[in-house]
């Protein structure tokens, strides 16, 4: 058999038994208050921790910003759908603008039509004018020669009655011309 050897002194039965009655002395309660006294003290630090996080300037500051946060919203929102609105008006005036230019653009080519139909017609009465001219002169010119003729013719001696009623016969066409030309004007 091998030695034994212990590395404790060995303990008097007395002592033994007097330990285990004070171990038992403590029963439930006494192990209950053991267990419970560090779980108290424990919440109590944890407590005074949270206590001083929660009054710290940087949570104050956080929870101060989160009040503020849906006001902010609130206020960006409402700027939102103002600006939405203001863009609706926008879009409507443009297209408004927008239908009224294709309105203009398709009066001033009417307008620029009929100008140049007028053009036309104004070139072609003056083209008109310029024969009624050339037609006037040409009758002016013969009712002079006709007239120049009648002078010769009278001298010859023709009665004071038929030389009167001649002169005036040149008279007339060219007032009657003059008349023919104001109504084709007009």
């Amino acid at each position: 058999m091998a030695p034994t050897f212990y590395h404790y002194l060995p303990v008097p039965m007395a002592d033994k038994s007097e330990s285990m009655l004070g171990c038992r002395r403590l029963g439930r309660r006494g192990w209950l208050g053991v267990l419970v006294i560090p779980l108290v003290v424990a919440a109590f630090v944890c407590l005074i921790v949270f206590a001083v996080r929660a009054n710290s300037t940087a949570c104050n500051d956080g929870l101060l910003a989160e009040q503020e946060c849906p006001n902010v919203t609130c206020l960006l929102e409402l700027q939102l759908n103002q600006t939405r609105q203001d863009l609706l008006r926008t879009m409507d005036q443009a297209a408004t603008c927008h239908q009224t230019v294709m309105n203009l653009s398709a009066s001033l080519e009417m307008e620029k039509a009929q100008g140049l139909e007028q053009l036309i017609q104004k070139e072609e009465l003056q083209g008109e004018i310029e024969k009624l001219k050339q037609k006037l002169q040409e009758a002016l010119e013969e009712a002079e020669r006709l007239r120049q003729e009648k002078e010769a013719s009278s001298k010859e001696g023709e009665t004071s009655f038929g030389s009167s009623l001649q002169a005036l016969s040149p008279l007339m066409v060219p007032v009657y011309l003059l008349l023919g030309l104001i109504a084709l004007l007009a």
